[in-house]
């Protein structure tokens, strides 16, 4: 059998590009969804069997994950704890940001090997908790993360078909 078959699946994982934080995740999602939406203008031409479409842009490309976290001892309750702490942290602005760059959440590397790498901002985070402790705290919980792919610069239809979706780390203008 080949050391790829037997070896521990890479996991994905998420770098706060602010710190440089790099959390793993607990297990691999089930599925990954990415959604690519494309806008064009259709102006009403006067005596014209249709509309037009003018290309205008394209969205962000938006990635929806469900990650899975479960705790079964006190080391595993704070690694599942750390985590949903540092999602939570991707979701809101540091204090003293003096400009707009600086004034906003972080952005977000996410990294699914041989599949994904982009530069992202988490747009919605929703916690659903599941088991409990005595103490009242969380054993196991689901956190569905959307992500939007922020970029500094236009992609292209070649760099898009060369790179596909590896493409990330570029550092943010100030």
């Amino acid at each position: 059998m080949s050391e790829a078959a037997t070896a521990d699946p890479t996991r994905m994982h998420l770098v706060n590009l602010a710190t440089g934080e790099d959390q793993e995740a607990q297990f691999n999602p089930e599925e990954l969804e990415q959604a690519l939406d494309v806008n064009y203008a259709e102006p009403e031409v006067v005596g014209l069997s249709h509309q037009p479409m003018q290309y205008v842009s394209t969205k962000n490309l938006e990635t929806k994950l469900t990650l899975y976290c479960t705790a079964q001892s006190d080391r595993e309750r704070d690694v599942i704890d750390s985590f949903r702490a540092f999602i939570l942290e991707l979701c809101y602005a540091p204090a003293g940001g003096s400009s707009i760059v600086e004034g906003s959440p972080a952005r977000v590397l996410f990294v699914w090997p041989r599949l994904a790498t982009l530069t992202c901002r988490v747009t919605s985070v929703r916690f659903k908790y599941a088991t409990f402790a005595k103490d009242g705290g969380a054993l196991r919980y689901t956190a569905e993360v959307t992500l939007k792919e922020a970029r500094d610069a236009r992609l292209t239809a070649e760099q898009a078909r060369m790179f596909g979706m590896q493409r990330g780390g570029e550092a943010p203008r100030g």
